[in-house]
């Protein structure tokens, strides 16, 4: 979230979560707009059958729970993925601030219009057929390291639930990668990309 944006919100309520931890749960009263200020912060919801599906996963000074501006109640788990700390500004008081100040109201719109194109670009990387495109496409949108690799930032079975692949997929699709020589695994979670790389 825009740095002045931030500013102009209303204060939130801080909470620190443990790794695993929830901060809330799909049926639970909607808390308001999320907001990741260490760690980070995944959606969940589970499949009928069992599957663990990672909707959307938040960072350091990033957003999540936007739709609860709205909605009385979360459609699914916020996970801490690691040990974090959030803010939630709550719903009524965010609707009340815009209500009375129309700039601020538009920013508002702006920064869920700019959260919008990012789903959007997601849901298309995950309408890509084949498991290495979505892994290319996703490391592709990493930015490089100063020393040209690019960190993944998450374990390679987090990421295979964020793209909708078993992790026994996903690891096939890098041994293919790394054989075809689209890539190369510098140790944990760091990976190093050929310029033009392309499955």
């Amino acid at each position: 979230m825009n740095a002045d944006l931030l500013q102009a919100l209303p204060p939130g309520r801080g909470r620190r979560l443990a790794h695993g931890e929830a901060l809330f749960r799909a049926g639970d009263a909607a808390l308001g707009l999320g907001l990741v200020r260490q760690g980070v912060l995944e959606l969940v919801r589970t499949s009928p059958e069992g599957r663990r599906l990672v909707l959307h996963r938040a960072g350091p000074g990033e957003t999540f729970a936007e739709a609860s501006l709205f909605e009385s109640h979360h459609h699914c788990d916020a996970i801490a993925a690691v040990s974090s700390l959030v803010t939630v500004h709550p719903a009524a008081e965010l609707r009340r601030v815009a209500g009375a100040d129309p700039g601020l109201a538009w920013r508002i719109a702006a920064h869920l219009a700019a959260r919008l194109v990012a789903e959007r670009a997601r849901a298309e990387r995950l309408a890509l057929p084949h498991a290495a495109d979505r892994l290319l496409d996703v490391l592709h949108a990493l930015p490089p390291e100063p020393d040209g690799t690019r960190r993944l930032g998450r374990s390679w079975k987090s990421l295979a639930a964020e793209l909708s692949l078993s992790h026994e997929a996903t690891y096939r699709a890098l041994a293919r990668l790394e054989r075809a020589g689209l890539l190369r695994r510098e140790g944990g979670d760091r990976v190093r990309l050929p310029a033009a790389a392309t499955a």
